[in-house]
């Protein structure tokens, strides 16, 4: 119940920060944007339609459309995010505040919505549009999250160029490129593992108290000590950074003599994503 409220708040601040963005940095400096608040603020510099209310809209099509490979929870999490997102979008339009700066309005605007987007993702949430659709292709297919998201958002502003001009068109590239620099930043930052290598005659104490206090899994290797020309037990573990020290001193306090390797950890897939994969029969399962 704690992560459910975690997510939650974590999507409602995300949502937040992306709606000032778009208000506050965004629309003052008439930039584009891809996914489906681009196609929101194209109708609003052509036809004044309220970013609040398109944006809702459009995005409701694409999680219709990719509703099927979607648990509840993410859908529910999705859905959240974008009404989210349409409530402070019409809360902030009241406000008479703006940067009117070209510079400004990209590099802060990209910061607000690049950290929005990722408080968002790291909830397992989603703001549909083509972030939903990159967010698919990268647990379902493996193709890389940042690659995919800019080349659909590419294909939006390029169409967005009738709206705000060539300039802008320009600008905006620069503005969803920072966005997803900083997705990524944030997101490595808090998701950041660290892999640990243990060679310890006492090995199965250490692999106890891995598993059993801190609730980490643990793989035991069988190898070959060639210069004590004798068989060894390496364990091998996967760890959250913020447990590193932890788990380093408990090791030493149960052997002194242990070697311990500690290796940089890019990416780490396992355990519940939210999304379904596609079995070779064509049905979709549950990744778990």
């Amino acid at each position: 119940m704690k992560t459910i409220y975690k997510d939650v708040l974590l999507i409602i601040l995300g949502a937040f920060l992306i709606a000032t963005s778009i208000e506050f940095f965004v629309i003052p400096n008439k930039l584009g944007d891809g996914s489906t608040v681009g196609i929101a603020l194209a109708l609003f510099y052509l036809f004044h339609i309220p970013t609040s209310i398109s944006t809702f809209l459009i995005n409701l099509i694409f999680i219709a459309l990719a509703y099927k490979f979607l648990t509840k929870k993410t859908i529910l999490y999705t859905i959240l995010g974008t009404a989210m997102i349409s409530v402070s979008l019409k809360i902030l339009s009241f406000i008479p505040f703006g940067i009117h700066d070209i510079i400004l309005g990209i590099v802060f605007g990209a910061v607000l919505m690049g950290a929005g987007l990722a408080l968002i993702f790291i909830a397992d949430g989603s703001t549909g549009g083509t972030t939903l659709m990159a967010y698919l292709l990268n647990y379902t297919k493996g193709y890389n999250f940042s690659k995919s998201l800019f080349y659909m958002d590419s294909v939006i502003i390029l169409a967005s160029i009738f709206a705000i001009g060539v300039n802008n068109t320009l600008y905006t590239f620069i503005f969803v490129y920072l966005c997803i620099k900083i997705v990524d930043l944030m997101i490595e930052g808090f998701h950041n593992k660290k892999a640990m290598t243990i060679m310890s005659d006492q090995y199965e104490d250490i692999a106890h108290v891995i598993t059993s206090e801190f609730g980490n899994a643990a793989t035991i290797f069988y190898g070959y000590g060639y210069y004590a020309n004798e068989d060894k037990r390496i364990i091998y573990i996967v760890i959250k950074k913020n447990e590193l020290l932890k788990i380093k001193n408990k090791i030493q306090e149960i052997d002194s003599r242990s070697f311990i390797v500690i290796h940089e950890v890019k990416e780490v897939v396992g355990g519940k994503f939210g999304f379904m994969n596609n079995s070779s029969s064509g049905k979709g399962k549950k990744i778990s």
